[in-house]
């Protein structure tokens, strides 16, 4: 659901209890197509690799086997640098930096669905670590892109 445009007061039900709400919203369907080249920005760097976002759709992780040859993570500044090589001798090689805010295009590479059917409650119980520890929530839809080739990566960069 995008944003919600108009709600109605809600009408009890009669012995049910249930409530009715007439709601008008918009709703954004993003499935993009395996191969296809997308524009988002830099959410997150991590030396497992890159979150990006397209405004509506968060995400988006590009590993960092799928960034191009010569890459390396600074943990320090946080981003990842593509070492360039230079063409010829007169040339200085350059180095291309990916950080977080950057406009990048990338290419999809696969998709992941994950059911979202709801867990039984745990028992927590007072000390014991493993009742405590914090359930792995993954996203019902992720996408695995890549950033490997002529035109992808840094927009200012091309």
């Amino acid at each position: 659901m995008y944003d919600l445009l108009k709600a109605s007061d809600g009408l009890i039900g009669h012995g049910t209890g249930n409530v009715n709400v007439n709601v008008q919203f918009r709703m954004i369907v993003f499935r993009p197509f395996k191969n296809e080249i997308v524009t988002g920005r830099i959410t997150k760097c991590t030396a497992e690799g890159i979150r990006v976002s397209v405004r509506f759709f968060d995400d988006i992780f590009v590993p960092s086997t799928m960034l191009f040859d010569g890459c390396t993570y600074d943990a320090g500044e946080q981003t990842w640098i593509w070492h360039t090589e230079a063409e010829n001798e007169d040339e200085e090689s350059n180095d291309l930096f990916l950080d977080v805010g950057d406009t990048v295009n990338f290419r999809i590479e696969s998709e992941s669905w994950h059911d979202q059917a709801p867990a039984p409650p745990k028992i927590r119980r007072p000390g014991d670590p493993e009742s405590e520890s914090a359930i792995e929530y993954k996203a019902p839809y992720s996408i695995e892109a890549s950033m490997t080739e002529q035109g992808l990566g840094g927009v200012h960069w091309w």
